[in-house]
This record gives C-alpha cells, structure tokens and sequence, in this order.
C-alpha cells in the first residue's frame, strides 16, 4: 500500500489492526503472553491497557513485537494514516477513547430516580445490570457522579446496590452514571440521571421522634410509619418519608394533634435492609433529617409481594420508545413494537421469544389475527406479517409506498385496514399479504395516524388530520363524512388519540304511542381541542361533545354501564350518558398527572399510567393500588387473560402487574383496541386474547 513518498506492507497493517482491535475492544487476544489485564474496578473506565511483552518463542506473538517497531517507523515515514484508516474503518475503535461494542452489558440506575433530591448518609444506589451471552456475566459495576467514580455496587442477591453517604457530596446538582464490565471488559454504561443532594439546612428544623415502626423490625405490605413532633420544636410546614435516602412520600397534615403518617407499601421494594428517616421542615430550606429506623423488608411475605398491585415478572431485553399499545395472543404469548425497528416476542412470563427487524421505527400497535398471526405497521411503509414462531408469514410484506404510523384494525373477514401518512386508506388480506381493493382509497390531502375502528355492520371508521370522520364499507366506497366540531370551547380539530365504538340502546316514543327500539353504534374522538366527541357509527350525525380542556388526552375506554373514562395531563374522566345519549354529565374527575388510556378488568377496577406511576382506581373514583414503575410508559396499557395488566417502559422493561382478577372486562371498549388481540372491531369478540 502506498501514500505518497512512504510505504507501508499491508501486512504490517493488517497485524497493527489486529492489535488496535484487541485494545479498543478492550479484549486480551493475546492471552498468556501479555501481563495478564485486569480493568482497574476504582477507575470509571480502563481507558489503559499496560502491554508488557516477555520473551516467547510464540511466532504470533514475536510479529506482534515487531509490529510495535513498524507502527514507530510507520509514524516516522507516515505510514499513520494507514493505522488510523485500519483502527476507524475497520476495527470500529472510536479515537476519543469509546468502543462501538454490541457486546457491551445492558445497564440502567433503578434508583434513585431522575430528579430525585437525596439526603444523608443511607442513599442506597441500585442499578439493573445484563452481560449479554449464555457464557457471560457482570464482572463488576461502578457508579460515577459528575464522572467521577464513588463505589462499586456489590451485588446483593437481586440488584447491585451502593450505600452513599450523601454528606460527602457537595449540595447542589449532580450528575450519576453506573458503568458496567462483563468478564471480557466490555463496558456498559447506564443512561445518566440529573439529582439533587441536600444535606445543609438554613436554621435548625424541627425534630420529630419515628414511633412506628421500631428499629430492627421485619416489615411487609403497608406499613404505617408515624411520627410526632417533639415539644418547644418550630413549626411543621412539610414532612417527607426518606427511605434509603430519597424521599418518597410527603404530607403537610398532621393525623391527629402533632402525629404524621404515611402508608409505606412495601412491596414496591426490595426484599431486605432498608432505612427510614423522616425530613422535617419548617420553612423553605430550613429543615431537619430524623431517624434512622432500620428494618428489613420480608420479599417472600405474601402480604409484600402477592395480590392486586405485585410485580408478577419484569421482562427485559427492550430497545426504543414504545409508543403502541402491548398485544396478547390467544397462546398468551406478547407482542410489543418499538422505534428501534424491531417487533419482540415475550411469553406469559416475560421471557423473550424471538425480535424480527422492520426497516423503519414502528410507532403503532401489533395486532394478533385469528390464526396467532401477528401484523405490525412501520415507518417504513410496510405492514409486516409473522407467524407466532416469529416467521414471515408473506413471501414480502405489503408496501404502502407511505410511512406508517396508524395501527391495524381486522375485520371479522380478516382484513387489515390501515391508514397512512398520504391521506390513504389500505386494505390488506392478512392471510396472503395482498390488497383485498383494487387500490388504496385516497381519504384527506394530510395523514392519517390513529387505528380505524369497524362497527358491526362492518363500516370501516377514518379520522384524519384535516379533522373528519369518514365512514367506508368494506369495499372502500364512502358511506358518510363529518367535521369534528362543536359548539363553544369545542371548536373542532383533528383526532389525537384512538377512537372508541360502544353500542347503546335508543328508546323513542313514536307519535301513534308506540315504543321503539334500536342499538345504535356510537364512535368517541378526543379532538386536539381538548374535547370529547360522540358521532353515529351509521351516518356520522354528531350526538354530543364534552369540553375535557388539556392539550394531553388519551383514547376514551367504555366500561359495560356505558361510563367513558378519558385521560388527560390533569387527571382521569368519568363520564356518564343519559339516556338519550345527547347530554353527557361529569360523573367524577381522578385527580392524577399525564394520565394514559386505561383498561378495566373484571372487577370493575380502572388501571392507567399516570407518570412514572401505575395507578387503579374503583368505579367510584376511590384509590385501589399503585405501583412505581421508577420510568415512564408512553403506550395505552392492556390487560390479558390471566389478569396481568401490561406495561412497556422506556427503561427498557415489560411490566407484568397482577391486577386480582379474571382479566379483561367484557364491557363496550374496556381497552385500547376493544381487546388485547387489539382486533379494533364490534362484532363476536367482546374480549377474545
């Protein structure tokens, strides 16, 4: 090879790649003939490897020798440009010190959280950490702050977990990463979290005495801590419940006279020793830190860890923001797609089956037809199809020639009907992959994003973004149109979220004194004008609309009474319809922050994301349970036969929440899609998958 006026043997090149290779990877390739490298566990990362050559008789090895010598005449003759085109090029070593690694452990900090303020000398860093491959495991784990190591976290039993005295640490803003090393030196680093230390008071808070529980007691379940205000202290303006250092719970009401209270649920935490404390304020910045009561966390009591609101399994091996609602099969078997183009397979226990590849990010929900098929639409214009088995179910996947975003419906027919970001409608045949109409229907000059829905009398429901609802039958010939528009607050706009179908009974007195009846369908739309609108799924005559206000709503569900439940940035929405189906009514408003869509299950208890939070609520609004997720989900959530109510986060895990019941309700819509198969239909499948 040559450049220029200096020349170098490709050979040489070939063996300094070699060894560029072995030392970006962080790899020992040279095995017994270099110092044996252990990676320094106190340094954030080993970004030396000390290669200390002895003599040997080993040919490989004595060529890498006099490799070092020709990279020294290569620098000289500039010959460099070939070890740097060898290392970039080829060996994938980043010159600014990171290895492109695929191989590298998958970490996350599971506490604390982002944003979380923390205090004193127990904050218990944890961090989740996965060395990938049958025959690989976490070496160790270091945690960084500012990116600077603190400690290592030790494994303890079911997390690697750090003690941090936070006294240490200057108050203020900082920055934490975990980095993790897997027995090849592979390094993973988590993503970073922004938190707060606060350990300096501005006067002296008030003192509080912790009288539940005592120290060195074994908890679980709900736990009442209680604690009283001891007498000549200032006045109490907060009081937060500091577990492990962060503070998980506040109140400023005192129970009775100087006494606080939390119910601390316990099953949320690890099973194990854990510190109470309580932080006392009495004024902004003025506060004291009380305690600590040690206690130990039964993990196998019943009470902590079974029954509505336990973790039944927390799957992993998630990448990408999952934006689509989780899809069941009848096997049971789950389908969740993500915007790092790839459709995953889990089973009942959250186990990962099989992944398959798209070749654009897929922002939609799977759907699972009749024969535990599983379809997906994605950006890249293309609805994929698969068996169970996680095979192609179609020689090629049907191309829409147009990003998709819009979730499939399948009418009891087997079609699949879909809209895409030109403003068409397609129709596909799921059982060959091909278009069951001659071609698409064009619908709107814009994009159609939200899954169509399919009455009983199989009219194929659109909305656009031009703001329109449009009726099709299933030949693709347009049956009717409507503006979204109301009265008012309501003055129309374009749906922003999944529709709901529900069919109501209408009762008229005609004037010969005669009582008719008719079940009318009624397809709901929350509007990006904050409103709720109720259209007739038979010719698209607008019966009512609710102002909700909020510029975050969710899709509506529909319990069996005909109760709407609709989310929004500010709480849940119960709304009842009269009987003539013309004056919806507020029944009671959850107050909650960014609620997502809900599903009810068979007790009648109503399960939404709210944050980074799980919460369920009884028919009458009351609180049921809560779980802290400890990361947001942004997809409506799904409950499926077994009464597991489904979660994907960002954080990379899949939820699987027991709920105590049967599973999902048989009501009107009781979740997004109708069912968790996701069918989008009225018809025979009030709750099939």
């Amino acid at each position: 090879m040559h450049f220029g006026h200096s020349s170098i043997d490709l050979t040489g090149c070939i063996v300094v790649f070699e060894l560029i290779q072995a030392i970006c990877r962080n790899r020992n390739e040279i095995g017994p003939n270099l110092d044996n490298k252990i990676p320094d566990r106190t340094a954030a990362s080993p970004d030396h490897i000390d290669i200390r050559f002895h003599p040997d008789t080993n040919p490989t090895l004595a060529m890498k020798r006099s490799t070092f010598t020709m990279m020294n005449t290569a620098t000289r003759n500039g010959g460099l440009m070939c070890v740097l085109l060898l290392s970039l090029l080829v060996s994938g070593c980043d010159i600014f010190g990171e290895a492109f690694d695929e191989r590298a452990p998958s970490v996350q900090l599971d506490r604390p959280f982002d944003g979380s303020t923390l205090t004193g000398a127990n904050t218990i860093i944890a961090v989740n950490a996965q060395a990938l491959g049958d025959d690989n495991f976490i070496s160790f784990v270091n945690v960084q702050l500012d990116g600077v190591r603190i400690g290592e976290a030790e494994w303890d039993g079911g997390r690697y977990a750090l003690r941090l005295n936070t006294f240490e640490v200057a108050d203020g803003p900082h920055r934490m990463e975990a980095v993790a090393f897997d027995r090849f030196e592979a390094r993973g680093v988590s993503a970073p979290i922004f938190v707060d230390v606060e350990n300096v008071s501005a006067g002296d808070g008030p003192f509080l005495n912790i009288i539940e529980p005592e120290d060195g007691q074994v908890v679980s379940g709900t736990v009442r801590v209680l604690a009283e205000t001891g007498s000549g202290q200032p006045p109490v303006t907060r009081v937060d419940l500091v577990i492990d250092g962060i503070p998980f719970y506040t109140t400023t009401t005192p129970v009775a006279g100087d006494a606080y209270a939390f119910d601390w649920d316990t099953s949320q935490f690890s099973g194990g020793p854990h510190v109470i404390e309580i932080k006392a304020y009495s004024g902004p910045g003025v506060f004291r830190l009380n305690g600590p009561v040690s206690v130990t966390v039964n993990g196998d009591d019943p009470d902590g860890q079974d029954g509505p609101g336990s973790l039944a399994f927390r799957g992993t091996g998630l990448s990408g923001d999952v934006k689509g609602s989780v899809a069941v099969g009848f096997n049971d078997d789950i389908y969740v797609g993500s915007s790092n183009n790839t459709l995953y397979a889990f089973n009942n226990n959250g186990d990962l089956r099989w992944q398959r590849e798209t070749k654009g990010p897929i922002r939609s929900a799977p759907i699972v037809g009749n024969n535990e098929d599983v379809f997906v639409t994605s950006e890249d214009g293309r609805l994929w199809g698969y068996t169970s088995e996680g095979n192609d179910l179609w020689a090629v996947p049907y191309n829409s020639s147009a990003p998709l975003r819009s979730s499939p419906a399948m009418g009891v027919d087997g079609v699949l009907y879909f809209g895409d970001t030109f403003g068409n409608l397609h129709a596909v045949n799921s059982f060959n992959g091909l278009s069951a109409w001659s071609s698409p229907v064009k619908v709107v000059d814009g994009s159609i994003v939200q899954a169509p829905v399919i009455t009983r009398d199989h009219t194929v429901i659109v909305a656009d973004s031009q703001g329109r609802l449009s009726g099709f039958d299933r030949m693709g010939t347009l049956l009717w149109q409507s503006n979204i528009r109301g009265s008012g607050a309501c003055g129309g706009g374009a749906a922003r979220a999944p529709m709901a179908l529900a069919e109501i009974q209408l009762t008229v007195e005609l004037p010969t004194g005669e009582i008719r009846r008719s079940t009318e369908a009624l397809v709901y739309v929350m509007s990006d004008d904050g409103c709720i609108y109720a259209y007739s799924g038979f010719d698209g005559s607008r019966l009512w609309h609710y102002a909700l206000g909020g510029s975050k709503v969710s899709g509506p569900i529909i319990d069996e009474g005909g109760t709407i439940y609709v989310g929004t940035e500010t709480g849940l929405f119960a709304l009842n319809e009269t009987a003539d189906a013309l004056t919806p009514r507020l029944r009671y408003k959850f107050v909650a922050d960014d609620v997502g869509m809900p599903a009810i299950d068979t007790n009648g208890v109503i399960h939404f994301v709210a944050g980074r939070t799980v919460m369920a609520i009884n028919t009458n609004g009351t609180p049921n349970w809560e779980y802290q997720l400890n990361t947001e989900a942004d997809a409506p959530a799904t409950i499926n036969r077994e009464g597991r109510l489904l979660v994907a986060g960002r954080n990379g895990h899949l939820f699987g929440l027991d709920t105590g019941s049967a599973g999902l309700a048989g009501g009107k819509w009781p979740m997004y899609g109708r069912n968790a198969r996701h069918t989008g239909r009225i018809g025979i499948d009030s709750s099939d998958g």
